[in-house]
């Protein structure tokens, strides 16, 4: 075994010592709390942390990036921990959804659920546990008032559903890991999708959404990296850098400087960024989503070793957008 691999090993094993640690710690502390029930004490089971990569066919990036989030934070799974208000979806990311709730000594909880979120474990302040065959991390805030508890569903990179609590006054790393293991356990059984309408973006795979070929062209040597389930980078490194992704939105329009312009017969707008470098985004409506508001398709185009030059860097947005254009689903 080599150095780094042993060094692995046992970073592994001292986080697991330390997660059960902290789970025992925080257990004790539960009956203490503002609970309007006890039940809601959600211990992570003990057993070895997966180090390896992620293979679970429920939790795959394809799987995930259609699963709806506001469920997972219903009124049914908060109700352990008080009086739930309904959660209310992000009205700019397809995984994001939040409620409030009321614990029984009447102080207030926020919880927040991110579809998509990263995971990340290297760094310091961080519990690392197994919930359902999966890594769980957790990272406690400063003051003690929030917690942020994620299931790790994909290794590489570090990505899964994250759970905030904000919780003055309460044990706000109780409260998260009880909604955590509730979705862990909705994860491998039959959590609630998004409708499957026709052309909807909320199932397409963003590090696929553009021609590899274009792509090449207009960043050469470049490679897929998705930042979220509904989000990706095409980037050799870290400079220059493709971002295509969707997301719930208002209807674009020409606002702050943008441009309207039109690409193979779609309506879309074009604004350079704020800084000396190139920067320019493309953003354009797919379809309705619900309510006032539509899923929204972009592309964005940045090289920091690169002068300002609208015509330039807005120009190879735009082909990056065509190509996008050119293989989503049609409403």
């Amino acid at each position: 075994m080599s150095l780094n691999a042993r060094r692995r090993r046992i970073a592994s094993v001292l986080a697991l010592v330390a997660a059960l640690g902290a789970l025992t710690a925080c257990g004790q502390n539960l009956g203490k709390s503002n609970f309007a029930r006890t039940t809601v004490a959600a211990e992570a089971g003990a057993g070895p942390v997966p180090d390896g990569d992620i293979n679970d066919p429920a939790v795959t990036p394809a799987v995930m990036r259609t699963i709806d989030p506001c469920p997972l934070v219903g009124k049914d799974v908060l109700s352990g921990l008080g009086t739930p208000e309904d959660p209310q979806p992000s009205v700019i990311a397809f995984g994001g959804c939040r409620t409030k709730v009321v614990d029984a000594g009447g102080k207030k909880l926020t919880v927040s659920v991110d579809i998509g979120a990263s995971t990340y474990v290297s760094t310091s302040g961080v519990t690392v546990s197994v919930v359902e065959g999966l890594p769980q991390v957790e990272r406690k805030s400063k003051d003690g008032k929030s917690c942020d508890v994620g299931i790790m569903t994909l290794r590489k990179p570090e990505r899964g559903v994250g759970f905030s609590v904000v919780y003055d006054g309460g044990d706000p790393c109780g409260a998260a890991r009880a909604v955590a293991a509730k979705a862990a356990k909705a994860l491998h059984a039959s959590p609630a999708k998004f409708p499957a309408d026709a052309g909807t973006l909320t199932a397409v795979d963003p590090c696929a959404a553009a021609d590899a070929a274009v792509l090449g062209e207009v960043v050469p040597h470049g490679a897929t990296m998705l930042t979220s389930f509904h989000s990706c980078d095409w980037t050799p490194g870290s400079n220059p850098r493709i971002s295509i992704g969707f997301r719930p939105g208002r209807p674009p329009e020409v606002r702050d400087d943008s441009k309207q312009i039109e690409i193979d017969g779609v309506t879309a707008y074009q604004k350079v960024g704020n800084s000396s470098s190139a920067e320019c985004k493309v953003e354009w409506q797919h379809k309705p989503w619900t309510g006032e508001y539509v899923e929204v398709a972009s592309v964005i185009y940045k090289h920091y070793d690169e002068k300002k030059d609208e015509a330039a860097s807005c120009g190879k947005a735009v082909k990056i957008a065509k190509s996008v254009i050119s293989k989503l689903p049609k409403p």
